[in-house]
């Protein structure tokens, strides 16, 4: 999104109604421009992650002879080979968006120039998943797993406004619009694919690994959704977008 459509979109946002409900046509109406948005600048993969997939280990590998006459001595040669457990995770859309979901509500507006609203997400994803367990370059295991699941992201969200003189003309209009908090979530988990086999006989498999999954390390969904929520906040903030009053129509800059 450029710096102007950003401004744009956050004076619209500051122009609701102070205690808009989500079927006003003027939410709704906004819920839709920031939908288009979005699916615009959705990434492709949504998520990927490869960092735990590739890890080696330096092992002997034989014995060399070193030197001359009395000196002779072995020396041990050693060779990086793949070790250890190897994971990694690709997460996309099937459906190109289309299964988006974005709704805005509990509009308030504590104080002029300030607004706080809910932003709901719903979007289906499908997930890749594969796994690799090395010893010292022996391969012991190999899988992988695909699912299918909804993702529901839940943003608490605050938007501001405030008048700033500029010395060569009109104030500047500065917006803010930032992620207070973040809620992460996902249902409809459906393991539908496992390698040699599919149908029903690939869903009772990949609910048993879910519930290992579970059973074994409780603690691991809690522990990637405070990622997800952590990754949120930290890109959620806009900075501050500096429109100019006098160049409405021109360029914008942002603040540092």
């Amino acid at each position: 999104m450029t710096r102007f459509r950003r401004g744009v979109v956050l004076a619209v946002l500051l122009c609701l109604p102070a205690r808009g409900r989500a079927d006003d046509p003027s939410v709704k109406a906004l819920s839709g421009h920031l939908r288009a948005l979005v699916l615009k600048f959705l990434p492709d993969p949504l998520y990927e992650d490869t960092k735990h997939w590739g890890g080696q280990k330096d092992v002997a590998n034989g014995i060399t002879w070193r030197g001359k006459g009395l000196k002779v001595h072995p020396e041990v040669q050693h060779k990086a080979k793949n070790h250890g457990t190897w994971w990694k995770v690709r997460v996309t859309t099937p459906d190109q968006g289309d299964s988006l979901v974005l709704n805005l509500s509990e509009i308030q507006q504590p104080e002029s120039g300030r607004l706080t609203f809910t932003a709901f997400f719903a979007l289906n994803t499908d997930v890749d998943y594969e796994r690799q367990v090395w010893d010292e370059g022996l391969r012991l295991y190999s899988g992988s797993v695909r699912a299918r699941m909804r993702v529901m992201l839940t943003l608490r969200c605050e938007a501001t406004a405030r008048l700033e003189a500029n010395e060569k003309g009109p104030p500047d209009m500065v917006f803010r619009l930032r992620v207070v908090s973040s809620d992460v979530r996902y249902d409809d988990l459906v393991f539908a694919h496992v390698p040699g086999l599919g149908g029903e006989a690939a869903k009772v498999i990949g609910e048993a690994a879910r519930a290992s999954v579970k059973f074994w390390h409780p603690s691991l969904e809690r522990k990637l959704l405070e990622k997800a929520n952590a990754a949120v906040l930290k890109g959620g903030d806009t900075k501050e977008v500096r429109v100019s009053l006098s160049k409405l129509f021109g360029s914008s800059r942002t603040t540092p």
